[in-house]
């Protein structure tokens, strides 16, 4: 291996490697969005759920009112 070589290897495994360390950011400030989204998902749902069984029970409350 010459000399320019062995100086230049370090170089290329010095970009390599910041590279990888910014994907790696990049992909962990993704996966904190998606785990926020997901978060944010799960309090809807249950929001949803529970207005759909206060609806159910209300519905169900008028019916049992009207029956002679």
């Amino acid at each position: 291996m010459s000399l320019v070589a062995s100086w230049r290897m370090p170089d290329a495994l010095f970009v390599r490697a910041t590279r990888a360390i910014e994907e790696s950011r990049t992909l962990r400030e993704q996966h904190r969005r998606a785990v926020g989204r997901y978060g944010e998902t799960v309090n809807d749902l249950r929001v949803a759920i529970m207005d759909s069984a206060m609806l159910r029970s209300e519905i169900k409350a008028r019916r049992d009112n009207e029956e002679p």
